[in-house]
């Protein structure tokens, strides 16, 4: 049975994204990131997820950092069905599985994830679409709701806007019967194109994922969303990509303690108001 109230507060999905893996040693050293330990990443992803642990409604981990920083597991979590990054084939990112359901919920994962890299005019178009839907379906036969984060690339190259990118990959995998459970979505670039993807996923709800973005802008690309009909977010580098300004393991405390647990607060009430 597919159980989604797991990961809300209040019919909303308020969620930490902290999935990162070869390129979070750069958050930590920025000058030197080859030389970060193991045990590094995972002390930081720890005090990471401790310092909004009492917000968040559930959490993205990966396995080989993430999962072990997460110490108090009393919030659900998902792991994600992917490699990490893609396989470059001539220029196009392809996805590649490299988890199974089973394993994942071995682990203790209460859903999968799955990113997929998408460009509408690539030729990968059917080959990112297929394993999606392998996903989907491995995702449903062991009873974990799937979570689908779709990543476009390819759209400035051919003068096209990120709107049109974000809609046209919507309309493809669903003319494929590829529906997750949970749509994980870019900022499409204005309101009436949050209110697009709205009218196309219908029932399924949608969350927005923060690209990086500074948290600013993210806050004001949340609340397009939410009123256009988003359900909430699973926030990563907006909330504390600014932790590798700062040297000790205090200095990093106090920016997670009150500025990025301020900043999680805001966009949970942006949710939920």
């Amino acid at each position: 049975m597919i159980n989604l109230k797991t990961f809300q507060n209040n019919g909303k999905y308020l969620m930490l994204a902290l999935d990162h893996r070869g390129s979070f040693r750069k958050y930590i050293n920025s000058t030197n990131p080859e030389a970060v330990t193991d045990q590094e990443i995972i002390q930081t992803k720890g005090m990471i997820i401790q310092s909004m642990q009492d917000q968040f409604s559930g959490v993205l981990l990966d396995m080989e950092w993430g999962l072990p920083g997460y110490k108090n597991r009393n919030k659900p979590y998902l792991l994600p069905l992917e490699k990490s990054g893609y396989t470059d084939k001539a220029g196009d990112r392809v996805t590649e599985l490299g988890y199974t359901a089973a394993g994942i919920k071995e682990m203790g994962a209460s859903g999968a994830k799955l990113l997929l890299y998408f460009n509408p005019e690539s030729k990968t178009c059917d080959q990112q679409i297929a394993t999606a839907a392998k996903a989907l379906a491995d995702a449903h036969e062991n009873d974990l709701p799937f979570f689908l984060e779709i990543v476009t690339y390819g759209n400035e190259e051919l003068g096209k806007s990120r709107a049109q990118w974000v809609l046209r990959s919507l309309e493809m995998l669903l003319q494929k019967d590829v529906v997750p459970d949970v749509w994980k979505l870019e900022y499409p670039g204005d309101l009436s194109s949050c209110e697009e993807i709205t009218k196309l996923v219908g029932k399924t709800p949608w969350i927005l994922l923060t690209r990086g973005e500074k948290f600013v802008v993210f806050e004001n690309q949340l609340a397009e969303a939410v009123v256009s009909g988003a359900v909430g977010f699973l926030a990563g580098r907006a909330l504390w990509q600014e932790i590798s300004d700062y040297k000790t393991d205090s200095e990093k405390k106090e920016f997670l303690n009150t500025i990025v647990a301020d900043r999680f607060g805001t966009i949970s009430e942006i949710c939920l108001s």
